[in-house]
């Protein structure tokens, strides 16, 4: 009998689905993916649940193996080209990945950064706009502060820019180019 991680299976992306679309309304907060230990990295999943063979993904950092692409079969770009990158929030980014125009603003990237922990560490934040009441702080570890102000120049000229999903081994946490960050 042939057997699949979860992660591929219509229900478990449905699933994962929602949780995402739950971060994306409320930035900042973390989200839960039930992924088991033995289980595909979230970061994986959260490609899973987004990706098919009409957008395409970029690696600058090779953090997907083959058997991956495989599965993911989506098209593989350059950073500078990719609707969709999956990168190691420790590494500065060094390319500006794909920000819409006016009158395509949705052409943009999604960015799925893999950091250490969504729930504490060193790098604190303070978001507000959509989806939050007032403001939220939150506190990341193995994000690169090169990220934050490149995310800044990329979302200033709103509607343009990017949204930016973070990901930990078990959490998703949504920053869309609507929220203000401020790093405290």
């Amino acid at each position: 009998m042939l057997t699949f991680d979860p992660i591929w299976l219509p229900e478990t992306q449905q699933t994962y689905f929602r949780i995402l679309l739950e971060a994306m309304s409320r930035p900042g907060s973390t989200q839960a993916l039930s992924i088991t230990p033995k289980a595909s990295p979230t970061a994986l999943a959260v490609l899973a649940t987004l990706l098919d063979g009409a957008v395409s993904l970029a690696d600058p950092h090779g953090l997907l193996g083959e058997q991956d692409w495989a599965m993911l079969q989506t098209q593989h770009k350059p950073a500078v080209e990719a609707e969709y990158l999956i990168c190691k929030g420790a590494i500065a980014p060094d390319f500006t990945p794909l920000l819409g125009t006016l009158q395509s603003p949705e052409q943009s990237a999604t960015i799925v950064l893999m950091v250490e922990s969504l729930s504490q560490g060193d790098s604190r934040l303070k978001l507000s706009g959509a989806g939050i009441n007032g403001t939220r702080e939150c506190s990341l570890q193995g994000l690169h502060p090169e990220w934050l102000s490149s995310r800044e120049e990329w979302v200033c000229s709103f509607p343009l820019g990017v949204d930016l999903i973070l990901v930990d081994e078990k959490e998703v946490m949504a920053i869309p180019r609507t929220s203000k960050v401020e790093v405290l």
